[in-house]
């Protein structure tokens, strides 16, 4: 095993150094170091907390040979061959951050570790370039924001983004970039992704195509099921709701993200996306208990074009059915989010107190 870390400018041999978890280095970075110490010892099994995005995280177990199985079907799929360079800039306390790094000992690559920020382009050097990175949804939109984060994201061959939804505004400014970028689906319980949907070019597509080996089904509720090497070749059982055709799936919104308003069912995912079209700006739809109509839900809205809350209202008004309208809207400016980078809808509903 060969390869290399490069943090701050120094490179690291994956194979011949004992890197250092000093406490005066960055957080990344000693976890970085901690989990590489671990592959290199042997280690067969790892300890892995899940998100916690919308409930509250759990310890689950993954063994070396279910991560070594998921990066070779990366590989595979995206054409990474050995001693390429490679950008980290996620937090290699997730699984994400940890399957770049197998990758990068496995195919004996050259990977760039910086500190975990919503916009990695603070961290990087005008002329880096690199073959392939993964990144969250949050830090590929700063990135897009600015000419500098184009340029980077531009020196890029393949970029894989995951870990949260990709919003509607998003996913048309990702079609200004050369860079070929794919949407991942997966999770900690996958070992990251387990299918990949091409996000722009000649391939662009709204479905995902699954890699070799990975075996899916829709069961009586259209949720996707799993089941591969990477899952200990045990059905994994999902609450999204797909639209199945072969090996691709359309992802159409959450089981448990649907209420029953009197009656109605409103399917909250398709909601946020119709409100975040309407409305140009991030929408996030919580659940709420009513007295009468049994569930309602209210909308948190970001602050983006300095509206006012009657504003706000005339325009969902206008534009929603009687019976699919939101309870109550919020204005905030800041999303909370996960260490991951997810939404993080416990804690909205903690802030606006809702019940």
């Amino acid at each position: 095993m060969s390869g290399n870390l490069i943090w701050n400018g120094t490179k690291n041999s994956f194979s011949k150094l004992l890197l250092s978890q000093e406490s005066s280095h960055d957080q990344s970075y000693i976890s970085a170091a901690k989990f590489i110490n671990e592959w290199r010892s042997g280690k067969e099994s790892f300890a892995q907390n899940t998100s916690g995005s919308t409930g509250k995280p759990k310890t689950i177990y993954i063994s070396r040979s279910q991560m070594i199985a998921s990066a070779k079907r990366t590989a595979k799929a995206l054409n990474l061959d050995k001693n390429i360079s490679a950008l980290l800039c996620i937090n290699p306390e997730f699984i994400g951050g940890k399957m770049m790094l197998v990758r990068a000992m496995e195919f004996e690559w050259d990977l760039t570790l910086v500190p975990p920020s919503s916009n990695p382009e603070e961290h990087l050097e005008d002329d880096a370039k690199f073959s392939f990175a993964a990144l969250v949804p949050l830090q590929l939109e700063r990135m897009l924001a600015t000419e500098k984060g184009r340029k980077q994201l531009n020196s890029i061959e393949t970029i894989i983004v995951g870990g949260a939804p990709i919003s509607r505004q998003l996913d048309e400014d990702i079609q200004s970039l050369s860079a070929q970028v794919f949407s991942t689906y997966g999770m900690t319980e996958t070992v990251s992704h387990i299918a990949l949907r091409a996000m722009n070019g000649a391939n662009k597509s709204d479905f995902f195509t699954v890699l070799d080996g990975i075996s899916v089904e829709i069961d009586e509720r259209d949720c996707l099921r799993i089941r591969a090497d990477v899952t200990l070749n045990e059905w994994i059982q999902t609450n999204d709701v797909m639209e199945l055709k072969g090996s691709e799936f359309k992802w159409l919104g959450r089981a448990d993200f649907v209420i029953n308003s009197g009656g109605i069912k409103i399917h909250l995912d398709q909601l946020e996306n119709q409100l975040e079209q309407l409305l140009d700006t991030e929408v996030i739809l919580l659940k709420k208990s009513h007295q009468q109509l049994g569930e309602t839900y209210v909308a948190a809205i970001v602050n983006k074009h300095n509206r006012t809350i009657e504003e706000l209202k005339s325009a969902i008004d206008s534009s929603l059915e009687k019976y699919h309208k939101p309870n109550a809207l919020f204005l905030i400016d800041i999303l909370p989010r996960t260490a991951s980078g997810k939404i993080d809808r416990l804690a909205l509903s903690e802030q606006l107190k809702i019940e």
